[in-house]
């Protein structure tokens, strides 16, 4: 009978204690992502005149976390740009473009790439 009461009050102490870790406050829950996923967009800035244009673009852009290609082109006005949207997100795209000079005038989605896992 002794050991049986040892036995649930081990169980009991186990329950008590699993139950408390799990509520504890102040954990958020991890975001589940996919790293191999590839958002495209089509971005429309005006004030790219040369090849230093589209040059100071690819590389502001090319520095951010998650970018994984940059082709900017002055001639229409435009930048195509590959991205992980787990890493980098379309506002910071913006942001870096702007404060390298130029205006952000549309962002537009392109269709999503699925890498090889």
């Amino acid at each position: 009978m002794k050991n049986i009461n040892k036995v649930k009050s081990i169980v009991l102490i186990s329950l008590i204690t699993f139950a408390f870790a799990c509520s504890t406050p102040g954990k958020k829950a991890e975001k589940v992502t996919d790293n191999n996923t590839v958002s495209q967009i089509e971005v429309s800035i005006s004030g790219m005149s040369c090849g230093g244009c589209e040059q100071k673009v690819q590389t502001e852009v090319a520095k951010l976390d998650g970018i994984k290609s940059v082709k900017a082109l002055a001639t229409i006005g435009k930048a195509f740009i590959e991205y992980n949207p787990a890493i980098a997100d379309t506002a910071r795209i913006r942001a870096t473009i702007v404060s390298s000079g130029y205006s952000v005038t549309k962002i537009a989605d392109m269709p999503v790439i699925e890498t090889a896992k």
